[in-house]
């Protein structure tokens, strides 16, 4: 299969490649010399294979095209072969490139758990997340005594961020993103879909006996997602309330924490209120749910997603969603 732009070729049978390593018979340098020349563009040719394009790479190493194509060329003169050619528009391993991919990967694997194992030895395993508070409130926190009842051994430490647009992986192992999980530089799981439910207390319930009772009460909604009842009211073919009759709270914790105190009725994401509906805390006081083509992704490094800790966490949450 071609990539380079795309996608990976399939690779022929791993065999010897010292032939590959015959251009450095010629200058008598030192393995060692030799090899620290190599360690940046190998890394990049490692980086094409695994990410399945020239493009992609580029992306997931955050520099440019270009810059790879350099480095790949950079290589296959260093060594005397051609590790990639091209088919039509896109690009394709050569056989000699297939062989080398293939051992390549598995090398820098084997360092990355030497270095892992190294510093485990010394630090805890430890994972970082970064989240909106709601998410961690209302939905992970509740949830991470049953990752720490089976892995003793692994510390999660959960940072807050004010805003969506600050959910970058920067300092951070995960983090949680709302979207349509079309994210072309990054590995994610889907957590859950988006679906907007009304909530309140149950005695605000019992004087709400249809849809359209709603736009007589005050409705509760987050800053961080103006847009739910107006998406929930549109769901349900009823035209929205008057804004006046609309309380705005920092965040959608806040909005549970209103609604279950009796302050409104608040539009909620089903997720986020499952624990109060559970307890009789919160109540649905109509059955109305207005689902998006949206969802909540747990977001990671492409290239560390399969290593540990992550990868034990990534299991985990598949188990709990």
């Amino acid at each position: 299969m071609a990539f380079g732009m795309e996608r990976v070729s399939a690779v022929a049978p791993v065999r010897s490649f010292h032939s590959f390593w015959r251009p450095f018979s010629g200058p008598k340098l030192s393995s060692m010399h030799k090899l620290r020349n190599l360690l940046g563009p190998l890394r990049v040719f490692d980086a094409v294979h695994r990410a399945g394009g020239i493009s992609r790479a580029a992306e997931l190493l955050h520099i440019t095209p270009g810059a790879v194509s350099q480095q790949i060329k950079l290589l296959e003169a260093t060594m005397g072969i051609a590790l990639l050619r091209k088919s039509g528009r896109e690009v394709e391993l050569t056989e000699a490139g297939g062989q080398l991919a293939v051992r390549l990967a598995d090398l820098f694997d084997r360092i990355e758990a030497a270095i892992g194992d190294a510093v485990e030895a010394v630090n805890p395993r430890r994972l970082r997340l970064k989240v909106l508070p709601s998410f961690a409130i209302k939905w992970l926190v509740p949830r991470l005594a049953g990752f720490y009842a089976v892995h003793t051994d692994i510390d999660v430490e959960i940072a807050t961020v004010g805003r969506p647009q600050d959910l970058h992986l920067d300092n951070a192992d995960f983090v949680v993103r709302h979207g349509m999980g079309e994210w072309t530089d990054v590995h994610f799981d889907h957590l859950f879909d988006e679906a907007f439910v009304p909530v309140c207390s149950p005695a605000l319930a019992a004087t709400i006996r249809e849809p359209r009772d709603l736009l007589q009460a005050k409705l509760l909604h987050s800053m961080l997602r103006p847009e739910g009842w107006p998406t929930w009211f549109k769901s349900a073919g009823i035209a929205p309330a008057s804004s006046d009759r609309n309380v705005a709270l920092a965040n959608a914790a806040l909005c549970l924490q209103a609604a279950a105190d009796g302050l409104g009725v608040a539009i909620a994401q089903l997720a986020y209120a499952r624990d109060e509906l559970s307890s009789g805390r919160l109540v649905r006081p109509v059955d109305h749910v207005a689902r998006t083509e949206f969802g909540y992704y747990l977001i990671c490094d492409p290239l560390r997603a399969q290593t540990e800790p992550l990868k034990s966490f990534r299991e985990w949450v598949r188990t709990v969603v």
